[in-house]
């Protein structure tokens, strides 16, 4: 009677093949499209806020190199009730006639086409 001896296959090399035809048969080339990534430096930084008082707020920012414009809005949390997407060009921005409650306000920057990435602030209103 005679046996065959049996190979076995390594994990790491198994792997590295498995992992080769994903990549082939997905059609990934390695590279990828830079125009869809945004700059880093276009963000908003030290984001300040005044108040709240008399059911008003006020919010300034540091300009975002490379950014043409920015998009703010607000959110009542106890009804969901969202304000219009503000743009503005100014670093700056006054929210005014706020009912009591909480509220969440969004700001990004918009750096080519779309803005980037909001960044939030919670508040109360009394």
């Amino acid at each position: 009677m005679s046996m065959k001896k049996q190979t076995k296959v390594q994990p790491i090399a198994w792997f590295k093949g498995f992992l080769f035809a994903i990549l082939l048969l997905s059609g990934a080339t390695g590279f990828t499209n830079t125009q869809d990534f945004k700059p880093l430096s276009c963000i908003i930084e030290n984001l300040q806020r005044t108040g709240p008082t008399q059911g008003a707020v006020y919010y300034s920012w540091s300009a975002a190199s490379g950014a043409s414009a920015y998009k703010v809005y607000y959110v009542r949390l106890s009804d969901g009730y969202t304000s219009p997407i503000y743009t503005t060009s100014a670093t700056s921005i006054y929210f005014s006639g706020l009912n009591a409650g909480s509220y969440k306000c969004y700001f990004a920057p918009v750096c080519g086409s779309e803005p980037l990435e909001y960044i939030a602030d919670e508040l109360i209103i009394n």
